[in-house]
């Protein structure tokens, strides 16, 4: 079974699965779930921005911004192995 990995430490452009939203904040979690991104979703890291700025996600053809502490907590699964 592959290792869950933070969200952060994975290569941009790649597709990863989301394993666990847990860590999250609740109201954060719920909003997440109501855009889509939930358990098990596919994930792919588009942007990072400079300096400890926003970070943009790709889920279910949406772009998401999250603040790099956030996309730190979110436990992916790597597809590429």
């Amino acid at each position: 079974m592959p290792e869950c990995i933070s969200l952060l430490r994975t290569p941009l452009g790649q597709i990863v699965r989301l394993q666990s939203l847990a860590p999250l904040h609740p109201s954060l979690r719920r909003r997440l779930t109501d855009m889509g991104i939930n358990e098990g979703s596919f994930i792919r890291l588009k942007k990072i921005s400079l300096l400890g700025g926003p970070i943009v996600i790709e889920c279910n053809g949406q772009l998401v911004g999250l603040r790099q502490n956030q996309v730190k907590q979110l436990e992916v699964v790597p597809t590429w192995t």
